[in-house]
Protein backbone atom coordinates (compact mmCIF):
# COMPACT_ATOMS: atom_id res chain seq x y z
CA UNK A 1 0.00 0.00 0.00
CA UNK A 2 1.55 3.27 -1.11
CA UNK A 3 0.91 6.63 0.47
CA UNK A 4 -2.50 7.99 -0.50
CA UNK A 5 -4.38 11.21 -0.57
CA UNK A 6 -7.75 11.49 1.09
CA UNK A 7 -10.76 10.97 -1.18
CA UNK A 8 -14.39 12.01 -1.41
CA UNK A 9 -17.16 11.48 -3.95
CA UNK A 10 -16.78 13.62 -7.05
CA UNK A 11 -20.41 14.76 -7.17
CA UNK A 12 -23.81 14.41 -5.54
CA UNK A 13 -25.34 10.92 -5.49
CA UNK A 14 -29.04 10.16 -4.93
CA UNK A 15 -30.23 6.86 -3.46
CA UNK A 16 -33.69 5.72 -2.43
CA UNK A 17 -35.05 2.40 -1.26
CA UNK A 18 -36.93 0.48 1.39
CA UNK A 19 -35.57 0.35 4.93
CA UNK A 20 -35.10 -3.24 6.07
CA UNK A 21 -36.70 -2.98 9.50
CA UNK A 22 -39.28 -0.18 9.19
CA UNK A 23 -40.39 -1.05 5.67
CA UNK A 24 -40.55 2.65 4.78
CA UNK A 25 -39.03 4.26 1.69
CA UNK A 26 -35.93 6.28 2.62
CA UNK A 27 -34.08 8.80 0.46
CA UNK A 28 -30.48 9.81 0.94
CA UNK A 29 -27.91 11.96 -0.79
CA UNK A 30 -24.17 11.42 -0.69
CA UNK A 31 -22.29 14.69 -1.10
CA UNK A 32 -18.59 15.63 -1.34
CA UNK A 33 -17.06 16.69 1.99
CA UNK A 34 -13.87 18.51 2.97
CA UNK A 35 -10.63 16.94 4.15
CA UNK A 36 -10.64 15.34 7.61
CA UNK A 37 -14.46 15.44 7.71
CA UNK A 38 -14.97 11.70 7.95
CA UNK A 39 -18.38 10.23 7.14
CA UNK A 40 -21.13 12.44 8.56
CA UNK A 41 -24.82 11.52 8.53
CA UNK A 42 -27.37 14.37 8.65
CA UNK A 43 -31.05 13.73 9.47
CA UNK A 44 -32.78 16.22 7.16
CA UNK A 45 -36.23 15.07 8.34
CA UNK A 46 -35.68 16.32 11.90
CA UNK A 47 -35.85 19.90 13.25
CA UNK A 48 -32.43 21.53 13.02
CA UNK A 49 -31.18 18.64 10.82
CA UNK A 50 -28.95 17.10 13.53
CA UNK A 51 -25.92 15.08 12.47
CA UNK A 52 -23.88 12.15 13.74
CA UNK A 53 -20.33 11.18 12.81
CA UNK A 54 -19.77 7.57 11.79
CA UNK A 55 -17.39 6.66 14.60
CA UNK A 56 -17.04 3.92 17.21
CA UNK A 57 -17.71 6.44 19.98
CA UNK A 58 -21.22 6.98 18.54
CA UNK A 59 -22.31 3.34 18.29
CA UNK A 60 -25.64 3.06 20.09
CA UNK A 61 -26.77 -0.50 19.37
CA UNK A 62 -25.90 -3.60 17.36
CA UNK A 63 -29.21 -5.48 17.44
CA UNK A 64 -29.43 -6.99 13.93
CA UNK A 65 -27.53 -4.01 12.49
CA UNK A 66 -25.11 -1.25 13.44
CA UNK A 67 -26.76 1.93 14.73
CA UNK A 68 -25.01 5.21 15.52
CA UNK A 69 -26.52 8.15 17.40
CA UNK A 70 -25.68 11.58 18.76
CA UNK A 71 -28.37 13.65 20.42
CA UNK A 72 -31.49 13.52 18.27
CA UNK A 73 -29.61 12.12 15.27
CA UNK A 74 -29.89 8.34 14.99
CA UNK A 75 -29.05 6.21 11.94
CA UNK A 76 -29.31 2.43 11.74
CA UNK A 77 -28.23 -0.24 9.25
CA UNK A 78 -25.20 1.78 8.16
CA UNK A 79 -22.85 -1.19 7.69
CA UNK A 80 -23.28 -1.81 3.94
CA UNK A 81 -22.90 1.87 3.02
CA UNK A 82 -19.90 2.16 5.34
CA UNK A 83 -18.37 -0.92 3.72
CA UNK A 84 -18.77 0.73 0.30
CA UNK A 85 -16.98 3.85 1.53
CA UNK A 86 -14.18 1.80 3.11
CA UNK A 87 -13.77 -0.56 0.17
CA UNK A 88 -13.60 2.25 -2.37
CA UNK A 89 -11.29 4.39 -0.25
CA UNK A 90 -13.77 7.20 0.51
CA UNK A 91 -12.53 9.08 3.58
CA UNK A 92 -14.91 12.04 3.60
CA UNK A 93 -18.60 12.31 2.68
CA UNK A 94 -21.79 13.97 3.86
CA UNK A 95 -24.82 11.68 3.86
CA UNK A 96 -28.15 13.50 4.02
CA UNK A 97 -30.97 11.12 4.88
CA UNK A 98 -34.71 11.64 5.48
CA UNK A 99 -35.23 8.77 7.92
CA UNK A 100 -33.61 6.78 10.72
CA UNK A 101 -32.39 3.86 8.61
CA UNK A 102 -30.21 3.46 5.51
CA UNK A 103 -32.16 1.67 2.75
CA UNK A 104 -31.31 -2.00 2.42
CA UNK A 105 -31.28 -1.95 -1.41
CA UNK A 106 -30.61 -5.56 -2.54
CA UNK A 107 -29.11 -6.57 0.82
CA UNK A 108 -25.53 -5.96 -0.30
CA UNK A 109 -23.12 -3.06 -0.77
CA UNK A 110 -23.13 -3.35 -4.58
CA UNK A 111 -25.82 -0.70 -5.27
CA UNK A 112 -23.86 1.86 -3.24
CA UNK A 113 -20.60 0.85 -4.91
CA UNK A 114 -22.14 1.16 -8.38
CA UNK A 115 -23.49 4.64 -7.67
CA UNK A 116 -20.22 5.89 -6.17
CA UNK A 117 -18.18 4.57 -9.10
CA UNK A 118 -20.63 6.16 -11.56
CA UNK A 119 -20.34 9.51 -9.79
CA UNK A 120 -16.57 9.30 -9.56
CA UNK A 121 -14.06 9.55 -6.72
CA UNK A 122 -12.14 12.77 -6.16
CA UNK A 123 -8.62 13.01 -4.69
CA UNK A 124 -8.12 15.68 -2.02
CA UNK A 125 -5.11 17.78 -1.06
CA UNK A 126 -4.31 15.98 2.19
CA UNK A 127 -2.67 12.70 3.12
CA UNK A 128 -4.83 9.89 4.37
CA UNK A 129 -4.33 8.81 7.98
CA UNK A 130 -3.82 5.11 8.71
CA UNK A 131 -3.98 3.12 11.93
CA UNK A 132 -1.03 0.72 11.76
CA UNK A 133 -1.37 -2.21 14.16
CA UNK A 134 1.60 -2.32 16.55
CA UNK A 135 0.82 -5.55 18.42
CA UNK A 136 -1.65 -8.42 18.34
CA UNK A 137 -4.93 -8.01 20.21
CA UNK A 138 -7.82 -10.46 20.57
CA UNK A 139 -11.35 -10.01 21.90
CA UNK A 140 -13.65 -12.93 22.77
CA UNK A 141 -17.38 -13.26 23.47
CA UNK A 142 -18.19 -16.88 24.33
CA UNK A 143 -17.11 -19.03 21.38
CA UNK A 144 -16.84 -16.00 19.10
CA UNK A 145 -13.68 -13.97 18.69
CA UNK A 146 -11.90 -11.39 16.59
CA UNK A 147 -8.18 -10.72 16.47
CA UNK A 148 -5.93 -8.13 14.85
CA UNK A 149 -2.22 -8.61 14.14
CA UNK A 150 0.58 -6.50 12.62
CA UNK A 151 0.81 -6.81 8.83
CA UNK A 152 2.13 -4.83 5.87
CA UNK A 153 -1.31 -4.92 4.22
CA UNK A 154 -4.92 -4.66 5.31
CA UNK A 155 -6.20 -8.22 5.30
CA UNK A 156 -9.53 -9.65 6.48
CA UNK A 157 -10.15 -13.34 7.20
CA UNK A 158 -13.46 -14.79 8.38
CA UNK A 159 -14.84 -18.19 9.37
CA UNK A 160 -18.48 -18.93 10.16
CA UNK A 161 -20.21 -22.07 11.41
CA UNK A 162 -24.03 -22.34 11.31
CA UNK A 163 -26.31 -25.25 12.24
CA UNK A 164 -28.30 -24.80 9.04
CA UNK A 165 -27.00 -27.22 6.41
CA UNK A 166 -27.71 -24.54 3.81
CA UNK A 167 -24.92 -22.43 5.36
CA UNK A 168 -22.68 -24.74 7.35
CA UNK A 169 -19.01 -23.93 7.87
CA UNK A 170 -17.35 -21.46 5.49
CA UNK A 171 -14.18 -19.37 5.43
CA UNK A 172 -12.95 -16.54 3.25
CA UNK A 173 -10.10 -14.04 3.26
CA UNK A 174 -8.82 -11.20 1.10
CA UNK A 175 -6.45 -8.25 1.05
CA UNK A 176 -8.53 -5.09 1.08
CA UNK A 177 -8.10 -3.11 -2.12
CA UNK A 178 -10.67 -1.62 -4.48
CA UNK A 179 -10.69 -4.47 -7.00
CA UNK A 180 -10.95 -7.21 -4.37
CA UNK A 181 -13.68 -5.34 -2.50
CA UNK A 182 -15.81 -4.93 -5.62
CA UNK A 183 -15.78 -8.73 -5.89
CA UNK A 184 -17.09 -8.94 -2.32
CA UNK A 185 -19.65 -6.13 -2.45
CA UNK A 186 -22.46 -8.13 -4.07
CA UNK A 187 -22.81 -10.62 -1.21
CA UNK A 188 -26.23 -10.26 0.44
CA UNK A 189 -27.43 -10.29 4.00
CA UNK A 190 -29.06 -13.53 5.10
CA UNK A 191 -31.26 -15.06 7.78
CA UNK A 192 -33.17 -18.20 8.74
CA UNK A 193 -36.86 -18.28 7.86
CA UNK A 194 -37.73 -18.82 11.54
CA UNK A 195 -35.83 -15.64 12.42
CA UNK A 196 -37.88 -13.69 9.87
CA UNK A 197 -41.11 -14.69 11.58
CA UNK A 198 -39.74 -13.80 15.02
CA UNK A 199 -38.44 -10.42 13.83
CA UNK A 200 -41.76 -9.48 12.24
CA UNK A 201 -43.63 -10.33 15.42
CA UNK A 202 -41.25 -7.89 17.14
CA UNK A 203 -42.00 -5.20 14.53
CA UNK A 204 -38.68 -5.66 12.69
CA UNK A 205 -37.69 -6.77 9.19
CA UNK A 206 -40.92 -5.23 7.84
CA UNK A 207 -39.11 -4.29 4.63
CA UNK A 208 -37.36 -7.62 4.25
CA UNK A 209 -38.06 -9.87 1.28
CA UNK A 210 -36.40 -12.39 -1.00
CA UNK A 211 -35.40 -9.38 -3.13
CA UNK A 212 -33.09 -7.96 -0.43
CA UNK A 213 -31.97 -10.95 1.63
CA UNK A 214 -30.99 -14.58 1.30
CA UNK A 215 -33.43 -16.66 3.36
CA UNK A 216 -32.62 -20.24 4.34
CA UNK A 217 -34.38 -23.13 6.04
CA UNK A 218 -32.49 -25.82 7.90
CA UNK A 219 -31.62 -27.52 4.62
CA UNK A 220 -31.90 -25.15 1.66
CA UNK A 221 -31.79 -21.65 0.24
CA UNK A 222 -35.35 -20.41 -0.34
CA UNK A 223 -34.54 -17.71 -2.90
CA UNK A 224 -35.60 -18.96 -6.36
CA UNK A 225 -32.45 -17.58 -8.00
CA UNK A 226 -30.16 -19.25 -5.47
CA UNK A 227 -26.84 -17.77 -4.34
CA UNK A 228 -24.58 -15.28 -6.10
CA UNK A 229 -21.49 -17.12 -4.78
CA UNK A 230 -21.13 -20.56 -3.27
CA UNK A 231 -19.67 -18.91 -0.17
CA UNK A 232 -21.98 -15.87 -0.17
CA UNK A 233 -22.75 -16.23 3.54
CA UNK A 234 -19.19 -15.83 4.80
CA UNK A 235 -18.53 -13.15 2.19
CA UNK A 236 -21.39 -11.10 3.58
CA UNK A 237 -20.17 -11.52 7.15
CA UNK A 238 -16.80 -10.25 5.97
CA UNK A 239 -18.51 -7.34 4.21
CA UNK A 240 -20.22 -6.40 7.50
CA UNK A 241 -16.87 -6.60 9.27
CA UNK A 242 -15.25 -4.21 6.77
CA UNK A 243 -18.10 -1.74 7.21
CA UNK A 244 -18.20 -1.95 10.98
CA UNK A 245 -14.44 -1.67 11.53
CA UNK A 246 -14.34 1.46 9.39
CA UNK A 247 -15.98 3.16 12.39
CA UNK A 248 -12.53 3.32 13.97
CA UNK A 249 -12.16 6.43 11.82
CA UNK A 250 -9.16 5.46 9.67
CA UNK A 251 -8.13 2.41 7.62
CA UNK A 252 -6.40 -0.32 9.61
CA UNK A 253 -3.09 -1.62 8.33
CA UNK A 254 -3.10 -5.07 9.87
CA UNK A 255 -4.50 -8.57 9.64
CA UNK A 256 -8.04 -9.00 10.98
CA UNK A 257 -9.12 -12.58 11.75
CA UNK A 258 -12.66 -13.29 12.94
CA UNK A 259 -14.59 -16.41 13.97
CA UNK A 260 -18.41 -16.44 14.11
CA UNK A 261 -18.43 -12.66 14.41
CA UNK A 262 -21.28 -10.18 14.08
CA UNK A 263 -22.13 -6.56 14.76
CA UNK A 264 -22.10 -6.93 18.54
CA UNK A 265 -18.65 -8.52 18.56
CA UNK A 266 -17.31 -5.94 16.12
CA UNK A 267 -18.55 -3.06 18.30
CA UNK A 268 -17.14 -4.52 21.52
CA UNK A 269 -13.82 -5.23 19.81
CA UNK A 270 -13.59 -1.69 18.42
CA UNK A 271 -14.42 -0.12 21.76
CA UNK A 272 -11.69 -2.20 23.41
CA UNK A 273 -9.19 -1.27 20.69
CA UNK A 274 -10.17 2.39 20.93
CA UNK A 275 -9.66 2.46 24.68
CA UNK A 276 -6.13 1.03 24.17
CA UNK A 277 -5.41 2.76 20.86
CA UNK A 278 -2.23 4.50 22.02
CA UNK A 279 -0.75 1.09 22.81
CA UNK A 280 -2.18 -0.91 19.90
CA UNK A 281 -2.21 1.55 17.00
CA UNK A 282 0.21 4.02 15.46
CA UNK A 283 -1.13 6.93 13.42
CA UNK A 284 0.75 7.04 10.11
CA UNK A 285 0.15 9.45 7.22
CA UNK A 286 2.72 8.27 4.69
CA UNK A 287 3.38 4.54 4.55
CA UNK A 288 5.44 4.91 1.36
CA UNK A 289 8.09 7.10 2.97
CA UNK A 290 8.41 4.74 5.92
CA UNK A 291 8.79 1.72 3.65
CA UNK A 292 11.36 3.46 1.45
CA UNK A 293 13.58 3.53 4.52
CA UNK A 294 13.62 -0.28 4.44
CA UNK A 295 11.18 -0.79 7.30
CA UNK A 296 7.86 -2.53 7.10
CA UNK A 297 4.79 -0.55 8.08
CA UNK A 298 4.48 -2.46 11.34
CA UNK A 299 8.15 -2.04 12.20
CA UNK A 300 8.06 1.65 11.32
CA UNK A 301 5.00 2.08 13.49
CA UNK A 302 6.76 0.37 16.38
CA UNK A 303 9.66 2.78 15.99
CA UNK A 304 7.30 5.70 16.58
CA UNK A 305 6.08 4.37 19.92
Amino acid sequence: MASQRQHTVARRIEVSGVALHSGKVVRLEILPAGINSGILFKRVDLPGMPSVLAHVSNIQSTDLNTTIASGEAKISTIEHLMAAFAGLGIDNALVKIDGPEVPVMDGSAAPFVDRILAAGISSQDALRRYFVVREAFEFQMGDKWIRVEPSDVTRFEMEIDFKSKAIGRQSYGFDLDRESFIGLAGSRTFCHVNDVNAMRKAGLALGGSLENAVVVSDDEVLNPEGLRYNDEFVRHKLLDCVGDLSLLGAPLVGRVIAYKSGHGLHASFMKAVWSHRHQLLAVVEDLGIRRSSGKTAAAAAGATA
